[in-house]
């Protein structure tokens, strides 16, 4: 199924399973405990031979066939375990697309096939919703709180699926600032670990990797630099920006982030900057940038009414970050919350969901 036609009515499909099985086909049933557990029956025979032994008082031969029973047992036994632990890796893929046609249908096509494609050669099950953004903006907020319903029956159908997974790949295509609406309706109280996948950068196989979880995490890392909070002039202090310069842009994102807060009437800026133009490419990093800014956020010395009010959040970088982030920050009061990405065609930030006219 192709990236759905109707601007806010995306459609869950089950796509299938796995492209193709991998190893010889004895070589898999070793893995997953099968021939453990048939070797294991067959031997455990031996214990009819021992009681027989016992029942008509014949000694000959008795110990070994008590062994090769214990023996049998152990067999089966280690069975059940790889088959246990095989189960525990299953894990199950939902490709979520909000293409963006404006950019370019094709492009948006070509991620989405490509998400899947991945998806079906690691996971068990692979499920799909999508939908397409409407060339004219502001874009409505309620295809992507739709799409992230359908998200959510996506998860909820994948527990039922595989009964035995014990973690759902989220691997989103989708705008900045649209991830961050989607993840916050998405949240992050789910009793299956979800991660969120990101695309690779440079080349490499496999083309997506685990960035980060929706979940929180514990760690002491903390790869960005937290600035003190920065005073906008003419804007309403108790309105409170959360910028992230994930690629080390410095200045060119600072002085942009400034002007929209100025637009918008933001009055209060907090800051976190990367020293370098990318992010190491692992869930230890992304995680940890995740973590940080939840973190800077609750620590920042802002009063009572400013958390009661308005946010906003400048974004750069994967879609992975500002969907987690989304979860974290915002799944308490989505609506609280407008996401700003850069738009290089107009040299200014959008933002999400649109202000409503007054």
């Amino acid at each position: 199924m192709t990236i759905q036609e109707e601007t806010n009515d995306p459609r869950l499909t089950v796509v299938g399973a796995s492209n193709a099985p991998t190893g010889s086909a004895f070589g898999r049933a070793v893995a997953d405990g099968t021939v453990f557990q048939i070797g294991g029956g067959l031997v455990t025979g031996f214990g009819v031979e021992a009681a027989k032994s016992v029942i008509v008082g014949d000694p000959a031969g008795r110990w070994w066939f008590v062994l090769l029973c214990v023996l049998g047992i152990a067999l089966v036994g280690v069975g059940l375990w790889l088959r246990a632990r095989a189960a525990a890796k299953v894990q199950v893929g939902i490709v979520v697309t909000a293409a963006d046609t404006g950019r370019g249908a094709a492009r948006a096509a070509r991620l989405e096939e490509q998400a899947e494609t991945y998806s079906r050669d690691t996971c068990a099950v692979t499920l799909k919703t999508g939908l397409r953004l409407p060339e004219t903006r502001p874009w409505p907020r309620e295809g992507i709180d739709a799409l992230a319903d359908e998200t959510l029956t996506a998860v909820t159908m994948a527990e039922r699926l595989t009964a035995g997974a014990t973690r759902i790949n989220l691997i989103p295509t989708m705008p900045l600032h649209t991830g961050f609406r989607f993840g916050a309706r998405i949240g992050h109280t789910h009793a299956r670990e979800i991660a969120v996948h990101a695309i690779r950068q440079a080349d490499g196989a496999p083309a997506y990797f685990p960035a980060t979880t929706l979940r929180a995490m514990a760690t002491t890392m903390e790869p960005l630099t937290v600035e003190p909070l920065e005073t906008i002039d003419g804007g309403d202090p108790l309105r409170v920006a959360l910028a992230l310069d994930l690629q080390g842009r410095g200045e060119d994102f600072r002085q942009p982030v400034r002007a929209a807060c100025r637009q918008h009437g933001i009055g209060t800026l907090l800051l976190l900057r990367n020293t370098t133009d990318t992010l190491e490419e692992n869930a230890k990093t992304f995680g940890a940038v995740v973590e940080q800014t939840c973190r800077a956020w609750r620590e920042a010395p802002l009063p009572t009414a400013a958390r009661n009010g308005h946010h906003a959040v400048f974004l750069s970088g994967p879609v992975a970050i500002s969907i987690a982030l989304g979860a974290r920050l915002a799944a308490a009061h989505p609506d609280r919350w407008t996401a700003y990405t850069f738009d290089n065609t107009t040299n200014t930030y959008e933002p999400f969901p649109a202000p409503s006219p007054s």
